[in-house]
């Protein structure tokens, strides 16, 4: 594989970064403001103080991630396979029991990026598992978030 330019890496960490930030957001406007299990007592916004909540969590999360853990992965390429397969993992872990709130799909997305970075190194299998691991929980969160569960017919 060619090697990638560090400006290129860059861009694309950016892209990565920017894009699963953006979408938590309106994963969360879209589950709590507008409200996905709409009934007609529901008005607009359903529900703003989680939304505000999940707003302070991923923007937090999006920080630390993409500001300090990706960044200084970024800096060791000997290593970047194990960082994207933490992220991608703790992801994983948060995904089912705090998908509601938006932040898994971020630390998902930090393990897409350091995923991205490892194509290059030698251990190129992990960072791809790692990075379809990180994709699978972002690809979770917008199914779940777009499409809730069915009421209960009792």
């Amino acid at each position: 594989m060619a090697d990638i330019a560090p400006d290129q890496q860059h861009r694309r960490t950016v892209v990565v970064e920017s894009g699963v930030t953006l979408l938590a957001i309106g994963l969360m406007a879209w589950d709590h403001l507008w409200g996905n299990e709409r009934g007609l007592a529901d008005s607009f916004p359903v529900d703003p103080a989680t939304f505000f909540i999940s707003l302070a969590l991923i923007v937090v999360t999006a920080v630390v991630v993409f500001g300090f853990t990706v960044r200084r992965a970024a800096g060791h390429p000997e290593a970047v396979h194990r960082s994207a397969l933490i992220h991608s993992g703790i992801a994983l872990v948060l995904a089912l029991p705090l998908s509601w709130l938006g932040f898994p799909a971020v630390v998902a997305g930090g393990g897409v990026a350091l995923g991205l970075q490892g194509l290059r190194g030698i251990h190129r299998r992990v960072s791809i598992a790692a990075t379809s691991v990180g994709v699978l929980v972002i690809v979770f969160a917008i199914l779940v978030t777009t499409f809730p569960t069915a009421p209960d017919a009792t």
